[in-house]
């Protein structure tokens, strides 16, 4: 009889299987995934996948505070955690909203290909480059500074208001 020598066969130990759901803390980031450690884990911190529903900038963020995250595991294999969620204690944690700044390391270049992009705020939205900057407030203002700002339309280009102010 032939034996054939058996390659990537996951072995499954089953007297330590993972049933349900646990807490556990996301500990940092290493090649563009999380990872967690949880009670009874003795391995240490473990590379782990998350369910799609969260954002990659939350999860970055949870892993910079050490958050608490709601972990279930693959095939009940307590290796494989998969993070359904982050937890938060109070519902005013999950309404605080902080300003996002990324480093230009982390964030060269945007490009979003879509029909339409909405950014939406309480306050107001301000862009700005430089000397110039576009502010949107919620009482409808639109103020446009630059040292240079050039206006150009090919074809109507229209001024409409209830008073039109020209220096």
């Amino acid at each position: 009889m032939k034996r054939i020598k058996a390659e990537n066969i996951h072995h499954v130990d089953f007297s330590r299987q993972m049933e349900g759901v646990r807490t556990g803390r996301v500990t940092g980031i290493e090649d563009g995934r999380p990872l967690v450690d949880y009670s009874g884990n003795t391995q240490g911190p473990l590379a782990a996948r998350f369910a799609g529903s969260l954002d990659p900038v939350v999860l970055r963020r949870a892993a910079e505070d050490g958050s608490e995250v709601l972990l279930a595991f693959e095939k009940n294999d307590p290796a494989c955690p998969v993070i359904l969620d982050i937890l938060q204690a109070r519902i005013s944690e999950a309404e605080q909203q902080e300003e996002i700044s990324f480093t230009p390391d982390e964030l060269p270049e945007l490009t979003i290909d879509g029909k339409k992009i909405a950014f939406e705020a309480r306050e107001e939205i301000v862009l700005r480059c430089g000397k110039a900057s576009i502010t949107l407030t919620k009482a409808g203002k639109v103020i446009i500074r630059g040292a240079y700002v050039l206006n150009r339309s090919s074809g109507v280009n229209r001024i409409k208001g209830g008073s039109v102010q020209i220096n």
